[in-house]
Order: structure tokens, then sequence, then C-alpha cells
């Protein structure tokens, strides 16, 4: 059994546990329950202390799917030179909560595509994937993840790994990215590229991409929602 390890533990977030999963259940109780069903999420991957509002107020939709969702794709920008969509070899990633399956199946489907490679290295060096395994862990109960990381690709690529994830109720897709709030601005050209990708993957299912803020009730709005603009924004994908 090969486990990646929580390599932003007491970096990104608490080592601890139990102040581990306090810190995310506070931020989560903090919004109102989700009205709309997630089928994906766009949230950003800084520390906890630092954009764990932002994140919470995507994760909070998840209050009453945890009966649904048992795979979860995480997909985030691959490190600069890195070409293709790169799995992992591992069969588990971890964190203070917890160890998370990865979906072996499912990562032998994905490496029939012929630009998809499995390297655990590049998994290790990188924190955006690990960072969002606290919230589904603080949020869902039985689920695997297809932990994915995307590097430089055509276009044409990168339509066809978008079209070939799975789409079900089941399955819950997060995208691990950066989003300033004026006008979705993204600093990382390859996360700008793998959005912009991304909102047409959504457009082509009929679905819709809406700040997961938006429908918070005006007491929300008083109290915390400006708190949130500066920084990041997330999404919902319904």
């Amino acid at each position: 059994m090969i486990t990646r390890p929580a390599k932003a533990a007491g970096k990104l977030y608490p080592a601890d546990a139990d102040d581990l999963v306090t810190d995310i259940a506070q931020l989560l109780l903090s919004f109102p329950a989700g009205k709309k069903f997630p089928y994906g999420l766009v949230v950003p991957h800084e520390s906890v202390s630092l954009c764990g509002r932002y994140s919470a107020a995507a994760f909070r939709h998840l209050s009453k799917q945890i009966n649904y969702i048992d795979n979860v794709v995480i997909i985030s920008a691959a490190r600069p030179n890195v070409k293709g969509v790169v799995l992992p070899i591992c069969d588990q990633f971890t964190t203070p909560l917890g160890s998370l399956s990865v979906n072996k199946r499912q990562v032998e489907s994905m490496s029939l595509l012929p630009f998809v490679h499995r390297n655990d290295r590049e998994h290790f060096e990188t924190s955006k994937i690990e960072i969002q395994l606290p919230y589904l862990q603080t949020c869902l109960l039985e689920f695997e993840i297809l932990p994915v990381l995307i590097g430089q690709m055509s276009e044409i690529d990168m339509d066809l790994f978008f079209n070939s994830l799975p789409s079900n109720r089941s399955t819950l897709i997060i995208l691990s990215i950066d989003v300033t709030p004026k006008n979705m601005c993204i600093n990382d050209p390859l996360e700008k590229v793998i959005f912009n990708n991304f909102r047409n993957f959504v457009k082509s299912m009929n679905r819709e991409l809406t700040l997961a803020e938006a429908d918070i009730t005006s007491d929300y709005k008083t109290s915390g929602y400006k708190n949130l603009l500066p920084l990041y924004e997330s999404y919902i994908v319904h």
C-alpha cells in the first residue's frame, strides 16, 4: 500500500486532527446550508487561515448531499514544464483526519488516454489537491478520490480530458484554482487556461457556474459576506 503523506499539515492547515476539524467545522457553520445540488466546485488552494471562508462558502453546499457523493475528482495545475495529465501511482492520500483511497478503476481508465501519465513525485511536490481533502473529509462520508494534475497540453486534449470525466450524481468535480474577484482574474497562466476550459465544459453540459456566495441571505451578507470579496472567489456548478 503506497500512501502520499500529509505534506501540508502544520503549514497550510493544522496538523492536529481535533484542531483541524474544529476550524473547518466553524468555517462551514458560518454559512447557511446550500440549496442547490453541486456537481462541481471551484475553490482556492491557499491555507485554511487565508482562504478558509472562501472555500467553506462552496463546500457548505455539500451539506445535504453526503449520502449521494462517493467519488470526488480533484483537479489542479501541475508545476511549470509538466506536460499532459498526471495521475498518481499511490493508493492513498492522507491527512490528519485519515486516509482516502484513490479510485484505481478510474485511474486505469483515464490512463488509456495518450496524454495521461502517472507520477507520484509531481503529486508530492504540490499541495493544491491536498488542501481540499480536509474539507471533503469533514463534509462527506465514504468516498474515493481521483487526484488530477494538468500540465501543458493542447486545447483539443484538454477538451477530451474534461469530456472523459464521469458525469453522474455520485461524482463531485473540484477545481482547485485561485480566482480573484476582479472579473474572474487568475494570475497563474496555466490555471487560467484550465479554468477557461472547465467553464466551456460546464457550458457544454448545460450546467451553470455561479458564485458560491450568491444565495447567502441578507443577514449573512451584512455579517460576513463583504469580508469574502477582497481575496478570492469560489463557485458551484449546478
